[in-house]
């Protein structure tokens, strides 16, 4: 359990109590039959408080973060922003500020439909219209060997699982099939691929690898020493101490804590802790990580969007309204959502080691009521 770091009216040992009876009521309800357990961080004005069903967790076990790597991603461009290294305003094949050289090279590899129509706004928004290779099979139709699967399960098929993907090879797929998911601004379209894109960005405007910038620029200088992006396909195995991570798809569970997710750069790849993730999400919106409470109002101003429970901003989501501004994320494993309230100063990361990808919107689901309750019994 994580201590109190303060004072305040719920002593921690009462309110690490309830928040586990939360948790083990919640997990009781959705997965009575399935491995894994239900875990929760948060952190008020009163102190830092951490449960779980698991025997032996801690808020300083690693997990995978998933999507919530995209917040880091968006924290990348906007410092940038910050400081007049780009402008989000402006297309890719825009000139870098004072360079010749356009954000994202003029090469095959980055040829996508629509380049010069596409801005890094409206790729922090997921509305450019960018094909997502991580979540969609490439079609029928194109004519490379991987067509009608998924790029990356066709690498693990024929390469084998310690190949280590890059945002060129990613984007790549999409620019040398002239794939296209829909046209610039024209609606919200999630978008993987849109945020490798934003990792090269970083890349290409910091001269930095996208794993040194987000290093060097906010973990560094926020504490957050046990948070990485592995970014190497042989580095698979979560350090210890670690969740295990199970996935159920058609009714049959794997196994799936150690894998290779060097395909995730920019967008799905973070290994973390549950305190370290909550403590970035407090930071960040709180406009306390680098970033401006200027800035952190510009990537809060969220847009509905064609999806339940869904309105969005520059890397960050404003629903659930009633749990404040943040991020979720699922992979193989895990399924996590991650909030801080401005309102109750209340940040909550709450995550299951298990993806269910046969009921996902009930485990979603699960998450944010668990998150409710949890803020209800601390008395916010």
């Amino acid at each position: 359990m994580l201590a109190s770091c303060g004072g305040g009216h719920i002593p921690a040992e009462s309110a690490e109590a309830k928040l586990t009876r939360v948790v083990d009521s919640q997990w009781g309800k959705f997965a009575s039959s399935l491995p894994g357990g239900l875990s929760i961080a948060v952190i008020t004005p009163n102190g830092e408080y951490f449960a779980s069903t698991l025997d032996g967790a801690t808020a300083d076990t690693y997990f995978r973060g998933a999507s919530t790597t995209k917040t880091f991603t968006a924290a990348a461009v906007m410092l940038l922003q910050q400081r007049g290294m780009l402008d989000i305003k402006q297309v890719l094949t825009a000139h870098i500020p004072g360079t010749t050289r356009p954000y994202v090279p003029a090469t095959p590899d980055f040829a996508i439909p629509y380049k010069d129509r596409i801005t890094i706004e409206q790729l922090l928004r997921h509305r450019a219209g960018v094909f997502d290779v991580g979540n969609t099979d490439v079609p029928t139709s194109a004519t490379a060997p991987y067509a009608g699967q998924r790029y990356v399960d066709w690498v693990e098929d024929t390469q084998g699982e310690m190949h280590s993907y890059t945002l060129d090879e990613m984007v790549g797929v999409v620019a040398r099939n002239d794939l296209v998911g829909g046209l610039p601004g024209d609606a919200f379209r999630y978008s993987n691929t849109g945020y490798s894109l934003l990792a090269k960005i970083v890349e290409q405007v910091s001269g930095k690898t996208f794993a040194q910038f987000v290093h060097d620029e906010f973990l560094v200088p926020n504490g957050l020493e046990k948070t990485t992006f592995p970014d190497d396909g042989r580095t698979q195995n979560l350090p210890v101490p670690f969740f295990e991570g199970t996935t159920r798809v058609g009714g049959v569970l794997y196994p799936t804590t150690h894998r290779n997710v060097s395909w995730g750069i920019g967008e799905g790849n973070v290994v973390t802790t549950p305190s370290n993730l909550a403590r970035w999400f407090r930071r960040l919106i709180k406009g306390d990580a680098g970033l401006t409470t200027q800035t952190i109002a510009s990537m809060r101003a969220c847009e509905p969007t064609n999806e339940i429970h869904v309105s969005y901003g520059l890397g960050l989501g404003c629903d659930p309204v009633d749990l404040g501004v943040g991020h979720n994320g699922g992979i193989t494993g895990y399924m996590t959502t991650a909030r801080h309230d401005t309102a109750t100063d209340v940040t909550i990361v709450v995550f299951a080691t298990v993806l269910d990808a046969d009921n996902l919107m009930t485990e979603a689901m699960m998450l944010y009521e668990t998150a409710r309750q949890a803020r209800t019994v601390l008395g916010y």
